[in-house]
């Protein structure tokens, strides 16, 4: 009897290509399975069989099954194998257990990462069975894979968890802006949005809404062709209004191309990407009043949609579609870097949005980014002169790992999830923490992240590290 089997993804495999099925489990277990593969229609091809969990690695190895039948009764089973296969780091593997009707093995390999177990002995109802459902478990597990999380030795049941952890937040339109060019907006709205789709596993849309002349495509080495903000723009000054169809035609996933062994088929991250020419945010589409309400309808379409939606904003108020993502968002993470020309032109600013816009001081969160305690500012007295706490601290780069994956169209982040050099570190930790405060669960993450790089208790630069 099939347990455990969760909702069933969207993602497809095309419904002609057979999937592929290793088995590691006695011979009185396996053998009914053999004649899956006989039938001229088959679904499914037994790649190999085995009875040892050694070789039930190289066979992974050798045959990039797309399921694993496994039996707790195989030569050298434990625990270990059953997470080791779910978090397989290259490519998506359901494992399926065939366990004994005593003893508690069931939930163990659940535990472990199984997407669903059998009960023997195998009788042909059971066959059956995993012959109809097997294309809807590998679906399952492809929908949960995360490969950065499990390159990084981040056990899958973990990013699992986060959703049932009980924490409380709010999911929603986060915008990332400064007044000043180069403060970083860009950089951090593009690895949050990464963290959030590919390490905590949230469904992310990411808007290059910088009329300045947007750079994300740069940072994920993407083309935008013809999907860009201002083709959105012009379908929705056409028709007069926003439909998820109209949105969903102008957006592209980023998954297959930030990992190509990513195999889900509909993006955990997508993206609508800028405008191409600095010239194209004085058109009719996005100038004035029609740019502001095509953001501001934008938006509250884009959060019914997604579970987060990160907008990287250009430094001008001036422009209607800024002033209508400040108007629009949710939470505005405000960035600033420790030099007084930063602090000043942003205080400022922030200072007459409030009192001349009647924006909402409490949706902006400070956050510095690239400190440096040799450039004798303070933490706490940014945060006095700021006016505000401090959300979230970024340091410097000193390994220039930042400026390098930008140079190599590939997120930080999704570069350095492993071990990295203690500077690397710090500046991976502050762009942790901004992603811990916008979504608890990832705390959940980090911790075990944590533990597995071999340090103790919480990274430096999350909550209790700010300034208040």
């Amino acid at each position: 009897m099939l347990k455990n089997l969760l909702k069933r993804g969207t993602e497809e495999v095309a419904e002609a290509t057979a999937l592929g099925v290793v088995i590691a489990a006695p011979p009185n277990i396996f053998q009914p399975f053999l004649s899956l593969g006989a039938a001229p229609d088959h679904q499914l091809s037994i790649l190999a069989t085995t009875r040892d969990a050694a070789d039930l690695i190289e066979d992974i190895r050798a045959y990039r099954p797309q399921l694993v039948l496994l039996s707790p009764e195989v030569r050298g089973y434990s625990p270990e194998v059953v997470s080791q296969l779910a978090n397989w780091p290259e490519f998506p593997i359901a494992v399926v257990g065939l366990v004994p009707p005593t003893g508690n093995w069931g939930a163990e390999m659940t535990a472990g990462g199984a997407t669903a177990f059998y009960t023997t002995p195998v009788t042909p109802a059971i066959v059956g069975q995993f012959d109809r459902q097997a294309r809807t478990l590998f679906d399952q597990a492809r929908e949960q894979w995360n490969a950065p999380v499990a390159a990084a030795g981040v056990p899958r049941q973990v990013v699992e968890a986060v959703g049932t952890t009980g924490y409380a937040y709010r999911t929603g339109v986060i915008a990332f802006w400064s007044t000043k060019g180069g403060d970083g907006k860009t950089t951090l709205a593009v690895n949050v949005a990464c963290l959030l789709s590919q390490v905590a596993g949230k469904k992310v849309l990411l808007v290059d809404a910088d009329m300045n002349c947007g750079r994300a495509a740069l940072h994920l080495n993407m083309q935008p062709d013809q999907n860009t903000l201002l083709h959105l723009a012009s379908d929705y000054a056409s028709e007069a209004q926003l439909t998820g169809k109209m949105l969903r035609r102008r957006v592209v996933g980023a998954d297959r191309h930030l990992d190509s062994r990513t195999r889900v088929v509909e993006s955990r991250l997508d993206v609508l990407f800028g405008i191409t020419k600095i010239q194209q945010a004085s058109t009719p589409e996005l100038h004035g009043q029609q740019g502001q309400h095509f953001m501001g309808d934008l938006l509250r379409l884009a959060r019914e949609l997604y579970d987060f939606v990160i907008v990287d904003l250009g430094s001008s108020t001036q422009m209607g579609p800024h002033f209508g993502v400040l108007n629009a968002a949710d939470v505005v993470i405000f960035i600033c870097t420790s030099d007084r020309t930063s602090l000043f032109h942003n205080r400022s600013t922030l200072q007459a949005l409030v009192s001349e816009a009647d924006l909402r001081p409490d949706k902006f969160k400070l956050v510095i980014n690239r400190f440096d305690p040799a450039d004798r500012i303070d933490l706490k007295d940014a945060a006095d002169f700021m006016g505000m706490p401090i959300f979230a601290t970024v340091p410097e780069d000193h390994s220039r790992a930042v400026i390098a994956a930008i140079n190599e169209g590939r997120p930080f982040v999704l570069q350095h999830m492993g071990k990295n050099k203690p500077e690397t570190e710090a500046t991976l930790n502050g762009l942790l923490a901004i992603t811990e405060e916008i979504f608890p669960p990832m705390g959940a993450i980090i911790k075990a992240r944590s533990g597995q790089n071999g340090h103790k208790g919480r990274f430096s630069f999350g909550r209790r590290g700010n300034a208040r």
